[in-house]
């Protein structure tokens, strides 16, 4: 609704105001040079009917409307327009200078104003030194933090009064600017110097994960966190060359390792790294042909683990001893036909990494399986891709180990688990089947699962 018409013109408002309180409601509509009168009489252009509106005042109401004097509408529609065109500069700038706690306060529990400001208002509020539910203001700040930002809080309206409620607005996604505000809050400052409680901390590793996390604060937190918030930092796939100089040059040996796992490192960095955590660094690291031969002679293990290895990379590998293509055989980036190739060797130990590849398929499990029974029998009871009937035919081994691997099979079919869970030797692994678990909590229980 568009109140320009408004203009040098009067209205009177019945009760009181509701998002702008008081002073600030008068305040912003002399912004727009319309005159707030208390006399109904006076050639209104538009009454105003507002909240806690009395007998009195209630009456005179109903009888301005039924005489048409002027359109009525809820203060809710006019409070709405006012915000909408808030001019955010000049209202921060007013605060600043007036430091009005009372009035900043209104205006960031006022549901009008856009995101972006009440964001920009936000910075501006003092915690006074205390956490996010400390004091009564803090409390009602954070609440409209939340509120505000939350998803569904009609569903989950407690949320906004725990620090929990924080984390899980983090962990919806939210946006860069909300991210990093948060991350800038007094409490959470404070926190990072001088420790904190264990909620308190999940927000700063929430912060420190998150995918929207500017770079602005990912220096910061650098910086001031701890041991803990710079390892979490240090696993972050998007981190630039002058953050990863940062926290390798920051030398602790425990951030490094961390750091060294990480398969997103710029050369420099990884190269670095090489010299005290060899075996990471190849295992993680993006590989090219130079980087791939720099390496092959002294880490040949350790490249078979990496998930970039090109088909020629996969190749050469192959060539190399049976320690080197067992590993290269559990590697789920192998190249269809260098699965193919190391399966034909049948080298045992080989085959049996291959049975355990998420990349093998229920036909070859089957090809295998009739071929020697007994060799790959606990292997392949523990495959979930194995046929109901083979698992079957292995329920009747007499062999623990391949019990034990069926009792773990999330696809061994669930007839079987219950006779497995009659043996003492068995019971545990059943229990501890997540398929079986899933089973009771649906079946028996009747639970959504």
């Amino acid at each position: 609704m568009n109140f320009e018409h408004l203009r040098e013109k009067k209205i009177v408002l019945f009760g009181k105001s509701r998002a702008l309180v008081g002073e600030e409601f008068a305040k912003q509509l002399q912004n727009h040079n319309i005159v707030l009168t208390e006399d109904a009489d006076d050639g209104v252009a538009l009454i105003i009917e507002g909240r806690m509106v009395n007998p009195v005042e209630q009456e005179k109401l109903d009888s301005l409307y039924a005489d048409k004097v002027a359109p009525i509408v809820e203060v809710e529609h006019l409070e709405r327009w006012l915000c909408h065109a808030i001019e955010a500069d000049t209202l921060m700038m007013s605060l600043k200078l007036s430091g009005d706690r009372e009035r900043l306060m209104g205006y960031l529990q006022n549901p009008y104003i856009s995101n972006t400001l009440f964001l920009r208002l936000l910075s501006l509020y003092n915690w006074e030194g205390e956490g996010f539910f400390e004091n009564d203001d803090n409390r009602d700040i954070t609440a409209a933090l939340v509120s505000r930002f939350y998803e569904n809080i009609e569903r989950n309206h407690n949320v906004q009064y725990a620090n929990m409620g924080i984390m899980h607005l983090l962990n919806q996604g939210g946006n860069a600017e909300l991210t990093e505000t948060i991350a800038m809050l007094e409490p959470l400052q404070i926190a990072l110097k001088e420790g904190c409680d264990n909620s308190t901390q999940k927000i700063l590793n929430a912060i420190a994960l998150h995918s929207n996390t500017t770079e602005k604060v990912l220096k910061q937190w650098l910086k001031k966190g701890n041991d803990d918030i710079q390892m979490l930092i240090a696993m972050r796939e998007d981190m630039s060359l002058p953050l990863q100089k940062y926290l390798l040059g920051l030398d602790k040996k425990a951030v490094k390792e961390v750091l060294s796992l990480n398969h997103t490192l710029k050369r420099e960095v990884a190269l670095t790294l090489l010299e005290q955590f060899p075996e990471n660094v190849t295992k993680e690291i993006i590989l090219d042909e130079e980087l791939f031969e720099h390496l092959l002679e002294q880490y040949d293990e350790a490249l078979a683990h990496n998930r970039s290895l090109t088909l020629q990379m996969q190749e050469v590998l192959v060539q190399r001893g049976e320690h080197v293509k067992k590993v290269l055989a559990s590697n789920t980036a192998l190249e269809s036909s260098v699965f193919e190739l190391l399966l034909k060797e049948n080298h045992p130990e080989v085959v049996a990494h291959l049975i355990h590849n998420e990349l093998m398929d229920a036909k070859t499990l089957r090809q295998l399986y009739e071929a020697a029974p007994e060799r790959y029998s606990v292997d392949i009871a523990a495959n979930i891709k194995t046929e109901h009937a083979i698992l079957e035919e292995l329920a009747r081994s007499g062999d623990i180990e391949v019990l034990l691997a069926l009792a773990r099979n999330g696809s061994t079919p669930i007839a079987l688990l219950y006779q497995f869970q009659l043996d003492s030797r068995l019971a545990r692994a059943v229990k501890e089947n997540a398929s079986f678990g899933r089973h009771i909590q649906r079946d028996n229980i009747g639970w959504d699962v």
